[in-house]
Order: structure tokens, then sequence, then C-alpha cells
């Protein structure tokens, strides 16, 4: 005959209600105490990620990136006035989007930092030098004697939680046998990778906003430009090298034209971004159902590297980006890149018998010598 003794002291010690508190730091300044304590504490991180969500929310319903005109005439001057001061506008890229991101980042990093190593240890631990006399202890227990050798006993439990899903391990004590088992350890992970998710799709939209941007003219001279310029004479100051880890730029290249920098709009005005390679497209296809509805929108571009000269053949479609050395290169929109037309012009006054022939070309300037003044004409 030997007695059995069945508590659960895993589920005891873990019956207490979860602590939404962070980190406490032994130190004797108050207030960096009280600051690590709220950053890594459970609400401050809920807080956090209710703003995000709300503030994603807004920039899914509210179109991105349009021009100020485009919010004034859908939405009236007043609450335009308000999208541009609150950044609505440009919600990732706003610089309080950005802030919510980082301290995002480290309040998670020190949830991890405080709980993980609790949990790598109880994960790895099987309990299995705790005493009969605080086995009693637990509330959670049961007792009784079993009619077969200790051995077979012991044999028979084992099989039947591992039948059950259980690890076993069998500790031998002075004349009794302690069958530690627990399930489910590897739950504990979902906890640290789920917070390491969170931390690394934080980080990514820190480097896909415009944090590395600004910190580049934060301290590093950088200035964004305003008005026009002719790209080649942009100076250094509104440049930004081609060793940049992280942008977003558009650049309007016509066909049989090449490109080699991309413009970055920020703040109230623009940066000039080089690439590291030159961007040529030598041909633009639309494609057409039977309706004559649009089926396909391709660029046939060629990518030379600036570095090595290598070139690279490719066709760009909608949903399907080159990516070349790292940077993603997508067709976003399309429009008359130098279609050449020819007028017939009408003098302002004076006999009809006056009129002259003019050219231009889509998106040029040509002079209109024929009026007998000096003046330009925009296609």
């Amino acid at each position: 005959m030997s007695t059995l003794f069945i508590s659960t002291p895993t589920v005891a010690l873990h019956m207490s209600t979860a602590s939404t508190s962070g980190l406490h730091l032994k130190t004797p300044h108050r207030m960096l105490r009280d600051a690590v304590e709220l950053m890594s504490s459970m609400r401050f991180a809920i807080t956090l990620l209710t703003v995000i969500a709300i503030a994603s929310v807004v920039g899914t319903v509210l179109k991105q990136n349009e021009p100020y005109p485009n919010y004034v005439n859908q939405f009236g001057p007043f609450w335009a006035d308000v999208f541009h001061a609150l950044s609505l506008q440009k919600v990732y890229g706003s610089w309080w989007f950005l802030l919510i991101l980082a301290f995002l980042v480290v309040s998670t990093s020190l949830c991890i930092a405080r709980n993980a190593p609790k949990m790598i240890v109880d994960m790895r631990s099987w309990k299995d030098h705790v005493r009969e006399r605080s086995l009693r202890a637990f509330h959670h227990r049961g007792e009784f004697e079993a009619a077969r050798p200790r051995a077979e006993a012991v044999s028979r439990v084992t099989a039947l939680l591992r039948n059950r899903g259980y690890r076993t391990r069998q500790v031998e004590h002075e004349g009794a046998t302690l069958l530690a088992a627990k399930s489910g350890a590897a739950n504990k992970l979902g906890y640290i990778l789920a917070h390491t998710a969170i931390v690394v799709i934080c980080i990514g939209g820190l480097l896909d906003g415009d944090m590395l941007i600004r910190a580049q003219m934060w301290f590093g001279g950088k200035s964004p430009i305003s008005g026009n310029a002719v790209i080649s004479e942009i100076p250094p100051q509104h440049r930004l090298s081609a060793s940049n880890p992280g942008f977003r730029g558009n650049a309007f290249v016509p066909e049989g034209s090449t490109v080699s920098t991309a413009i970055l709009n920020i703040a109230d005005g623009a940066l000039v971004q080089d690439l590291p390679f030159n961007l040529t497209l030598k041909k633009f296809t639309i494609d057409f159902y039977p309706t004559g509805m649009p089926k396909l929108f391709a660029s046939d571009v060629v990518v030379t590297d600036r570095a090595t000269g290598k070139q690279t053949h490719a066709t760009v479609k909608v949903n399907e980006p080159l990516i070349v050395d790292g940077v993603a290169i997508y067709q976003s929109s399309f429009e008359d890149g130098g279609s050449q037309l020819k007028f017939v012009g009408y003098p302002m006054q004076g006999s009809a018998h006056g009129t002259f022939p003019f050219a231009g070309t889509v998106g040029g300037n040509a002079p209109l010598t024929a009026t007998g003044t000096a003046a330009d004409a925009e296609a």
C-alpha cells in the first residue's frame, strides 16, 4: 500500500491578480523611480496603444499627403487649418505620432525586461524540491491511499499524466517519491513574442516614418527648401545622402528620361534625396478591358548603379514594386510626360490674319516669338 499526495502548487502560486505596476528601481531619486515605474507599467503601454489605434483610424479615414487646397475644397478652410496644425494630413509622419511610437518601444522593452526573465525561469522550473509539509499547506490538494506498491502506483500516475499532455519528472526523497508534472509552460513564450513583435513593428514604423529625416534636420544641419528650383543647383543643406537608411519620396520620370533624385515632402517644404542609381523610364504601357476600363499600368525601366554601372532591366506594375539595393520603386501615378503639341496663336488685338504657328511640349516652356513682345508660354 502506498500513500499518494496530489497538490497544485503552481496554480496556487499564480492565482493572484495580475499587477499593472511597472519596474521599481532602488534609487533615492524619486522622479527617476516614478518615471521608470510609469514607463514600464502595463497601464502606460495600453494608453499608448489606444492613442496609436485612434490615430491610425484617423490616418485611414482621412486621405494622407494630399495638397493643402484639396483639404480646403473638401472640408473647408477651418478644418483644413485644424488638420494642418495637428498634422492629421500626414499622421504617420507627424512628430507626435513618432514620439508615441518611441515611448511605446521604451515601455514595451521595459515590460519585457521586467517579466521575461521570471517567465523563463518559471518555464524551466519543476518545483521538485517542495517538502511534504509545504505541499500540505496548499489549499488545492488531495490525499489518498492506493492498494498498490509505490513503484507501480507512480508508474500508473505517470502514464495518466502523460496521457493528459503533462511532462513529468520523478524525484526520489528519503522514503518517498515526488512526481512533478507540468503542462503549457511554453505558453509564456506568447507573452514574450507578442511584446517583442510590438517593439519590432514600432521600430519599423519609426524607420519608415520621418524620424531619420527629422534627426538629420535637427542634428545634421539639413533644412527643407521652399519654392521652385533647379535640382542640380540645390545646395547640400537641402539634399540627403544616397546612404540615407530610410525615406519615402517621389520622382517624376517622363518616357525616355532619366532621374537620379527623389523629392521628399516634409514640413512646409521639400528635401532632395540623392539615389544610389539612375532610373530611366523606357516605356509606359496602359492596357484596357473590352469595356474600356484600365486593365494594366506597366513601366519598363532601366536601373543603372552609379558606382558599378550595372544595369537592371525590369517592369514595374501596380502592387509589383522593383527592389534595388534596398530601395523599393513603386508605380504611384501617371500623367502626360512630354507630348508634342502644335497650336495656332491668335493676337489679342488686331486683325485675325495675324495668326501664327506655335509648338510646345507638355510640361515645358516655349517662347512666343511671333507676338512682337518677349513672353514665355507654359504648355
